[in-house]
C-alpha cells in the first residue's frame, strides 16, 4: 500500500501523469492508515538523487534522521518536501 502512495506522490506535481482517481485512492489509503503520515520527496542537492519516502524510511543513499534525511553518499543533509493529498 505504501508503494501505491509513494508512486502517486511522485506524480502529484505533474498532474498530467495522474491516472483517473489515482490521487483519491492514495488519499484514501493515507486516511485509512494515519500512522503512515504523508510521503516526502527527498532530494540531495549535491548528487541530485531523488526518492519519495515516508518519515520512518531509509532507502538508497538516504538515511532517516530525527528531522529529515541524510545523503550517505555525499555526507550532506538532503532537502525534502512533504506531499499532501
Amino acid at each position: 500500500m505504501r508503494q501505491i502512495v509513494r508512486l502517486t506522490a511522485g506524480k502529484v506535481l505533474r498532474s498530467d501523469l495522474l491516472i483517473a482517481d489515482e490521487k483519491e485512492v492514495a488519499a484514501r489509503i493515507l486516511r485509512d492508515n494515519p500512522h503512515f503520515g504523508n510521503p516526502h520527496v527527498v532530494l540531495c542537492n549535491w548528487c541530485h538523487e531523488t526518492q519519495t519516502l515516508f518519515r520512518d524510511e531509509s532507502d538508497g543513499p538516504f538515511a532517516a534522521m530525527a528531522h529529515g534525511w541524510w545523503c550517505k553518499s555525499c555526507d550532506v543533509r538532503a532537502a525534502s518536501q512533504e506531499v499532501k493529498f
